[in-house]
């Protein structure tokens, strides 16, 4: 029969590793878990307008189409972009009944661009009126 010396301080330091290695991998995981529940928002940007939007709403490419077809539009007052984006949301794949909120913000307001934020989820509106003008405020140099 084989037998390590010490044994026991040997089998103490195994367990303590094993714990160590253990909370670790807890901890990584709710970190990887709290980051994925914030990652949800998706941010796009163009000349005239910044677009934060669910990733269930719409892709990049389309975001970008988005922003392009309203930067050849120009600018728009709150309540005509609110108007013009639900109408449209079907020429850009983006499924309207998916769009729950739309919440536009005036340039100067949430940065130099006016904001326009998708949500599918009406109770995220303070998190990512939050992350749009953070990102503005963190970008003010473009």
């Amino acid at each position: 029969m084989l037998r390590w010396p010490e044994s026991g301080k040997r089998g103490l330091k195994v367990t303590r590793l094993l714990r160590l290695g253990a909370l670790t991998l807890v901890l990584l995981g709710t970190a990887l878990a709290a980051q994925a529940a914030t990652s949800n928002l998706n941010l796009s940007k163009s000349n005239i307008y910044r677009l934060t939007y669910h990733a269930n709403i719409a892709t990049g490419t389309q975001a970008a189409a988005l922003l392009a077809e309203l930067d050849k539009l120009g600018p728009m007052d709150v309540d005509k972009l609110k108007q013009w984006l639900p109408a449209n949301f079907k020429r850009f794949g983006i499924e309207p009944r998916l769009v729950k909120k739309t919440v536009v913000l005036p340039a100067g307001q949430a940065g130099k661009e006016a904001a326009i934020i998708l949500l599918s989820d009406p109770a995220d509106e303070a998190k990512a009126v939050e992350t749009t003008v953070k990102s503005s405020k963190s970008n003010s140099s473009d």
